[in-house]
């Protein structure tokens, strides 16, 4: 394995110059602002380039993941050996048309919302707030109050586990709550949203501001914890369970809304905030008989 990671150093070197990095700390690139390092760190510029790597890292079988803003992202403390693709201000590109508006994954989501709103073109009022990049709110399929990207997107751009580039509309892929069913394996590289001139929708985006008076967004976070059961509030079952405040080391579970773990730190470990996850999990299961899915990604050793 360490001559093949050899190898695959000089590779990315030549592919990326300045932008591979070698043990990049990773608390640099999530919005919780902890977790260990990755082994190798790309920033590519260009699709093809995306590609390439993913054929690269295949090919040598080394670990290969790709982050956007590093919202809902964990890499635990023992670090990720293998190959970290950031898709963020380095892959931001932005273009509005006359109905459209296209963007790079590596976009912020609540950036382009804010920016569309101040244009009057209706749509992603519902995303003003909401952290993350556009690839990420794709893959999930984002959403508040009564809003979500699948209502807007008109086609996206991926590459597929062998490395191919290709189109998709939306109506392709069977969109749900919080997911958007994209084949596994894939990375979404651009989006498309239909967004023409109108009347914004006032009451979402009334809604969308108040998040920074019902959200802890001055803290640290990587923004909600767990999905909404259906028909329910995360944030309402845990308050429940009596867990807002609770603190295991430099991780707090909000008291302004439960379904927010903060980092506090100094020294934030991101077991801590793994803790309060199974802490909450269990709680709910064992006092309301219900299973929170974590909208948490967790990567990387103990």
């Amino acid at each position: 394995m360490k001559r093949g990671k050899t190898n695959i150093e000089k590779s990315l070197r030549d592919m990326l110059g300045p932008g591979l990095k070698l043990d990049e700390p990773m608390a640099r690139h999530t919005t919780i602002g902890v977790g260990g390092r990755s082994r190798f760190f790309a920033l590519p510029r260009s699709s093809r380039c995306v590609a390439s790597l993913i054929r690269l890292a295949s090919a040598n079988r080394v670990p290969c993941m790709i982050i956007g803003r590093g919202s809902n992202l964990i890499v635990r403390d023992g670090g990720f050996d293998g190959l970290i693709i950031k898709l963020g201000s380095n892959f931001s590109a932005v273009k509005v048309h006359k109905r459209t508006v296209f963007a790079q994954a590596g976009a912020s989501l609540s950036g382009l919302a804010s920016r569309l709103v101040k244009m009057g073109r209706p749509g992603l009022e519902f995303a003003v707030g909401i952290p993350g990049s556009v690839g990420g709110g794709v893959w999930m399929n984002a959403g508040a109050y009564g809003g979500e990207i699948a209502h807007v997107l008109s086609r996206m751009t991926i590459i597929d586990r062998s490395g191919a580039v290709r189109t998709i509309r939306p109506k392709q892929r069977g969109f749900g709550y919080r997911q958007s069913n994209l084949p596994r394996g894939s990375v979404i590289l651009t989006a498309s949203f239909l967004c023409p001139p109108g009347g914004l929708n006032r009451k979402i985006l009334q809604l969308s501001r108040r998040r920074k008076r019902t959200q802890p967004l001055e803290f640290r976070s990587f923004g909600c914890a767990f999905v909404n059961p259906p028909g329910e509030h995360a944030g309402r079952l845990i308050e429940g369970c009596g867990l807002k405040g609770t603190r295991i080391g430099g991780a707090v579970i909000s008291e302004k809304h439960a379904n927010f773990i903060l980092n506090i730190g100094p020294d934030t470990k991101t077991s801590h905030i793994e803790d309060l996850i199974r802490l909450a999990r269990q709680a709910v299961k064992e006092t309301y008989g219900i299973i929170l899915k974590p909208e948490v990604v967790i990567v990387g050793n103990p």
